[in-house]
């Protein structure tokens, strides 16, 4: 169903809705999700935000992290299931499939009763939801609830502005990837007049890092290797490095895309070892004509964009990165 229909029945009468994202909330998902809150709670809904684990120390300064309509499905199940129980529609956002909530909150989306919304710029969207906004070339998931807030007519307020920007800013880069256009800016600009303070939002992004995240940067630096005749670079840490320098959530996010600052790279990979997970969680950036979607879902178990995706392998690091060097440098040949 188109959206003007969602806007319809959204406009019919107050909704108990619930808003979800995927694991390891970064920050378009966070921004995306409380933007959105923040918009509907001024609409007259009551609206909760079920996010399956924490997010990074400085996301959780987001304006309405503290409320007590956000829930942590992992800190505190029974409160994020009465959510789910109490709720009449469903957002999924950020995520083109359940599986992406982790195994414990994967049922609770699956199963959901009430009518369903996905709103997601990922390839390969899961089917069976009544309203369906996927749009692959979207900068991120907080542009697209820009677009759906415009559509709908509403006001936006500086808490909603606030997120919906730092979306912005996270999934783009700082407004420097390819998939930023003139629609983006736009919003971006929307978002401002709305209230949105770009200095503020970077400063608490970029500008309040705990000791850990320079540590662990510092050591994946120092791993950096560069494969297929300079085309790739390939960093990485060990669930060892992540003790010793007191590993907190996001640590590493952007770590990634500095191998893309190394003149001739096109492709940079980072992989982080997962010992409670037991598996080898991977990040791929890349640029020009490099397809790290095509890439990590043909070799690593995962997907995501074409110039941003992640993975995940099975085996131990050591093997995990013989592998990457083989395939990389197949891959880039």
């Amino acid at each position: 169903m188109p959206l003007s229909d969602l806007s319809q029945r959204l406009s019919s009468k107050s909704h108990r809705l619930v808003i979800t994202t995927h694991w390891g909330p970064d920050g378009d998902a966070i921004g995306s999700s409380l933007g959105l809150a923040h918009y509907l709670r001024g609409q007259g809904h009551r609206v909760s935000v079920v996010l399956p684990n924490t997010p990074s120390l400085p996301l959780q300064k987001s304006p309405g992290y503290e409320s007590a309509f956000v829930h942590v499905f992992s800190e505190n199940q029974s409160a994020a299931q009465r959510c789910f129980e109490e709720a009449e529609g469903l957002f999924s956002l950020d995520y083109n499939t359940a599986s992406r909530v982790g195994g414990e909150m994967q049922p609770w989306v699956e199963n959901f009763e009430g009518f369903r919304v996905l709103m997601d710029h990922h390839q390969e969207p899961d089917r069976g939801y009544d309203y369906t906004y996927s749009q692959t070339t979207k900068s991120s998931t907080a542009e697209m609830v820009f677009d759906f807030i415009e559509h709908d007519g509403g006001a936006l307020d500086a808490s909603a502005a606030e997120a919906l920007f730092m979306g912005l800013i996270t999934d783009t880069g700082s407004f420097r990837f390819p998939s930023v256009t003139a629609a983006t800016l736009r919003a971006a600009s929307k978002l401002v007049e709305a209230g949105a303070e770009p200095h503020r939002i970077h400063e608490r992004l970029f500008e309040s890092n705990p000791p850990s995240r320079m540590k662990l940067w510092g050591r994946g630096l120092t791993s950096l290797e560069l494969l297929a005749q300079g085309q790739a670079a390939m960093m990485f840490l060990s669930a060892k490095d992540l003790q010793e320098c007191g590993y907190e959530a996001g640590d590493t996010e952007g770590l990634v895309n500095q191998g893309l600052s190394i003149s001739g790279v096109q492709m940079s990979v980072f992989a982080r070892e997962d010992a409670a997970a037991g598996i080898i969680k991977l990040s791929f950036r890349s640029k020009g004509a490099v397809d790290v979607n095509a890439f990590a879902r043909a070799n690593w178990q995962g997907g995501g964009h074409i110039y941003a995706a992640g993975g995940k392998s099975d085996e131990t690091l050591d093997a995990t990165l013989a592998r990457l060097r083989s395939i990389m440098t197949e891959y880039l040949s």
